[in-house]
């Protein structure tokens, strides 16, 4: 497991690799004078030495300002670093607060007030620090940093006399970063009053604290902090609001039976709250299956005043549950009830389906095939049409109608690339009549101006980024270039080279938050020439060198991969908001549970944001899984989503069923959307990794 700390050999191994660096950069120097690469070395050679020399990094720095105009402001911002560890606070104080007048533009602003901030309080200059660390904070609330600014803005607010403003700090302190070794710093100095007094937080701070943990998805700590604030204030203002968010947070936390009884005095109250809480309500009975409650709930509170789409949803929970008790015409009209609320309804696409598939399942093939017809014929939806476009397809084929395989090919050429027609290329008959998915033309042009330039490539922070990237200095490039995204959001030629860049520079995340947002449409349709570097974008394989050191001979990388890629879309600091976190959103306690296993440390949440650690034990969870589920690819994701008890319990039930029909009868909305996502991606993966997913079962590795 990575350590905090460096071992001693790892140390020394780092220490040889940048005196090894070091020497390169000085022969580039040597054999080439004066070049442009002699100047980037020379730069380079000043950032490996800040640490180690920085009295003769500064040398280095000054020149490549001289040298680098481009790089002004980050150059500045090294200097001042060095400064700050050559021990001259002061000055490096100025240097830091200086950079966004002499470079306006940059995009350090946040990064030097935090800087600039610590180095005032250093220096013990706290009547200037106290702008900055307040300025800092302001401009980077989510900046790791952040929590330590405002101790020492309080330390510094005593020193400058100011007793109450420093109180007020560490109060912000201890009720917006609460899950912090500073917030239970703050929290000690709140409880150490000079005058005997003891500090009591208000009802307002215990309910600012709550919303801070709910933030975070630590929902435990946020049900403590509520029934706090509850117990506080019986009469205050935002108390039903509360209420509610203790009962989701209960539902969070699995912890049904407790949820229940919050939404069910909510309910009974008839106050704003009360008809989301019946929502709730209804969800919670569905998933404890009681099926009599969840009918009679509309008549246990008539007075509600249910929004048409609260109405729709509670519908569709009665229809779910009475067709899982397979009371399949009861169902039906519940279902029919939501799609007569019109194209409007969030729902009426879903119901109409709904209505297909128990016709599917009961063996009336050409009802089905009528239902089906009703979704593709009304307002287009990505996710349900391909879908019934499938089925149709199957009812036909159970009626022997020539016609399921002219609607195959309708749904792959309508929906190239979505699960539906994988499964269809699935079947080798069926296979040979679909053009082969290319996804590869080299480029989309991208216009170009008077000039011969793009727009873009004008731009400064473009220019910047790829002078950084060059550089090696892969985050820092990738911090200007996401700056660009929004402002080129119309410019799709524009869009592809940020988002390839972006993919280069390993910022995974905001590079296929491009491609989602920008092609997500092409990507899943296809039928316009694509270049390959958007599936690269779009599918990145970056962790791949990770995921194959822990995977070993059962697990699959490349279904790591789309794990990964529908998890948490590569971002590492992901939370979801059940608490699962980082790449594969791994729940802490499922990581704890593995080290035990594995006789490991304990491993803590925190340490679970960090990529290695965390695909380490996200790949141990899943081979775990792979193993209980004897390699069935299929029922090893649902798992992963839905637990492996939920998934045994689904199998004696369906386990009959071809593997396609056990995916529609999931009956978590949540997992069974997740098991498509994952098997599109793990398949999608595989053609684009080696052309093809030998596997013809969804059950089976590719």
């Amino acid at each position: 497991m990575p350590s905090s700390a460096p071992t001693p050999s790892s140390a020394l191994a780092n220490e040889d690799r940048v005196r090894t660096e070091i020497e390169r950069l000085r022969m580039v120097r040597e054999r080439h004078p004066g070049s442009l690469w002699a100047k980037r070395a020379g730069l380079l050679m000043g950032v490996l030495l800040a640490e180690r020399d920085p009295a003769e990094a500064i040398r280095f720095f000054k020149s490549a300002q001289r040298d680098l105009p481009l790089l002004d402001d980050y150059i500045r911002f090294w200097i001042a670093e060095s400064q700050l560890r050559l021990g001259d606070a002061s000055q490096a104080a100025t240097l830091f607060e200086f950079i966004p007048e002499a470079v306006p533009d940059t995009l350090l602003v946040s990064r030097a007030a935090f800087r600039g901030g610590e180095a005032r309080y250093r220096a013990d200059q706290c009547a200037n620090a106290i702008d900055l660390l307040a300025k800092a904070v302001a401009l980077g609330p989510q900046d790791p940093g952040a929590p330590a600014a405002l101790l020492n803005l309080a330390d510094c607010q005593i020193r400058e006399n100011r007793p109450a403003e420093s109180r007020e700090t560490l109060r912000q302190l201890w009720v917006r970063y609460p899950n912090t070794p500073e917030a239970r710093e703050a929290l000690t100095r709140l409880t150490r009053s000079a005058d005997g007094d003891v500090w009591r937080p208000m009802p307002d701070d215990l309910y600012g604290r709550a919303i801070s943990f709910l933030n975070l998805s630590l929902h435990g700590e946020a049900v403590d902090e509520i029934q706090k604030f509850l117990s506080a204030a019986p009469n205050h203002a935002r108390r039903n609001e509360a209420r509610l968010k203790l009962g989701t947070a209960h539902v969070r936390l699995r912890q049904y039976d407790q949820a229940r009884e919050v939404f069910q005095e909510l309910a009974a109250e008839r106050i704003a709250e009360s008809d989301e809480a019946v929502v709730w309500l209804a969800r919670i009975y569905l998933r404890q299956g009681d099926g009599e409650r969840l009918l009679a709930l509309r008549q246990s509170f008539p007075k509600l005043s249910l929004s048409a789409e609260q109405k729709a949803a509670i519908l569709m929970f009665e229809g779910t549950w009475l067709e899982d008790e397979g009371q399949y015409d009861q169902a039906i009209g519940k279902y029919q009830q939501v799609g007569q609320a019109g194209e409007n309804s969030g729902y009426r696409s879903d119901a109409l389906w709904r209505i297909g598939w128990i016709r599917y399942r009961a063996g009336r093939f050409r009802d089905a095939v009528e239902a089906f017809q009703e979704v593709v014929n009304g307002k287009e939806d990505a996710q349900f049409t391909p879908q019934a476009l499938y089925w149709m397809a199957r009812a036909l084929e159970r009626l022997t109608d020539r016609n399921a395989t002219d609607v195959y090919l309708q749904l792959c050429r309508q929906y190239a690339y979505v699960y539906y027609c994988q499964l269809v290329r699935s079947h080798a008959e069926l296979s040979l009549l679909l053009p082969v998915p290319d996804g590869a033309s080299p480029q989309i042009p991208t216009p170009l101006a008077a000039d011969g330039k793009t727009e873009v490539e004008r731009d400064v922070h473009y220019r910047k980024a790829l002078e950084l990237k060059l550089l090696g200095m892969d985050q820092d490039a990738a911090r200007e270039l996401a700056s660009l995204t929004e402002r080129h959001a119309r410019d799709r030629g524009i869009l592809l080279e940020l988002s390839a860049l972006l993919n280069e520079a390993g910022a995974y995340h905001p590079a296929l938050r491009v491609a989602r947002l920008y092609f997500q449409d092409a990507l899943e349709r296809g039928g316009e020439p694509l270049p390959q570097v958007l599936w690269s974008v779009a599918y990145p394989t970056g962790y791949l060198s990770t995921i194959r050191a822990h995977a070993g001979s059962l697990v699959d990388p490349y279904l790591v991969a789309a794990i990964i890629r529908e998890e948490s879309q590569y971002d590492t600091r992901a939370v979801s908001r059940v608490g699962a976190v980082g790449l594969m959103q791994v729940m802490p306690a499922t990581a704890q549970a593995m080290a035990r296993r594995l006789g490991l440390p304990n491993v803590m949440r925190d340490e679970l944001f960090d990529q290695e650690t965390n695909i380490r034990f996200g790949i141990g969870y899943l081979q775990q899984l792979l193993q209980q589920f004897s390699g069935n690819v299929m029922l090893a994701v649902a798992a992963y989503n839905a637990g492996p008890s939920a998934v045994s319990a689904w199998m004696l039930k369906n386990g009959d069923k071809e593997p396609d029909e056990f995916v529609e009868l999931i009956p978590y909305q949540e997992t069974r959307q997740y098991v498509k996502r994952v098997l599109r991606s793990y398949r999608e993966y595989h053609r684009l990794g080696r052309g093809t997913c030998e596997a013809r079962s969804l059950d089976k590795v590719c």
